[in-house]
């Protein structure tokens, strides 16, 4: 029987009359980075709380490994890491023994807790004092402690609810750098309403509104959709040599210069990868992306489109 990560299958869940998710469906197969996005209240938290056995689903099924999770099933929940947006820590201990607590709970022994807990602290990176109060952590320590709190039980998969939100520029990569090490081996399904931290760090983004999944799709895919295909270059090298470059390759069209900018058209992204890489061992390439102005607003067309 083939296995798979996640499987939802036409997931309703109803709170009196308000319906929260409608008949969403959509599977993971193997590890990486997902990104669950949409606008507030279009159902991404109760959906990652029926993945997590924490809410049932009025209709629909959510399975793990083949296995149906419902709240019942401790081997299912063994398998799930979850972090939610409101997570709280016990400010009068030390972040040492809170970790030790929380290895507790997962029923791991003394023994166990102690090897566990100084591998999760060397994993995540936590550099401050084990023994710092957890009252005097700042936000970013806070929010190390508790990813590494989700770790312990060494899950396979990793659902976490707006993990990133409230974080400063270095924290945030900080946090998303241990995500993109974590997403090797283990599923991280994590929850934005910022489009940014989903699109750098994610293979595969899906967009709820209004309880329905509206887009299940990769990033370039989205992009193709959402955009006219058109990339820019930026290269301290000749603009006038890499246009020619440029020019030369039948899959690409409408080469211009924009500023200190190379403007294109293409919808062939992997043969551009390709040239990209093969560019940068004749020129200089500062920058490439696609043409774009502002991430949000390719939200903002694709919650509106549907």
């Amino acid at each position: 029987m083939k296995r798979h990560g996640i499987k939802v299958n036409n997931l309703t869940k109803d709170f009196k009359d308000v319906r929260a998710l409608n008949e969403v469906s959509f599977t993971i197969e193997k590890p990486g980075l997902y990104g669950l996005i949409g606008p507030n209240a279009a159902g991404k938290t109760t959906l990652l709380k029926c993945i997590s056995s924490l809410l049932v689903p009025t209709e629909g099924d959510v399975f793990i490994d083949n296995t149906e999770v419902n709240t019942k099933n401790l081997t299912i929940r063994s398998k799930i890491g979850f972090l939610p947006e409101d997570s709280g820590l016990y400010d009068k201990l030390t972040a040492k023994d809170f970790l030790h607590i929380m290895a507790g709970m997962h029923g791991l022994s003394k023994d166990q807790r102690k090897k566990r807990v100084n591998e999760v602290v060397k994993y995540v990176g936590i550099d401050f004092s084990p023994n710092k109060i957890v009252r005097y952590l700042s936000t970013g320590q806070r929010r190390l402690l508790l990813f590494a709190s989700v770790l312990l039980h060494n899950p396979e998969i990793l659902i976490l609810d707006e993990s990133l939100s409230g974080l400063d520029p270095i924290n945030r990569e900080q946090l998303a750098q241990i995500m993109r090490k974590t997403a090797e081996d283990k599923i991280v399904l994590f929850s934005s309403h910022i489009l940014s931290d989903i699109w750098s760090l994610c293979e595969r983004i899906f967009v709820l509104k209004e309880g329905d999944l509206i887009v299940d799709d990769h990033p370039d895919s989205i992009l193709s959709r959402m955009t006219d295909n058109s990339y820019y270059i930026t290269t301290k090298s000749n603009l006038e040599e890499a246009k020619k470059y440029l020019e030369k390759l039948d899959f690409i069209d409408n080469v211009k210069i924009k500023g200190d900018s190379i403007i294109f058209q293409t919808e062939a992204v992997e043969k551009l990868n390709t040239a990209i890489a093969k560019m940068m061992e004749e020129f200089v390439i500062s920058s490439f992306g696609p043409n774009v102005p502002d991430l949000d607003q390719i939200f903002t067309r694709l919650v509106n489109a549907s």
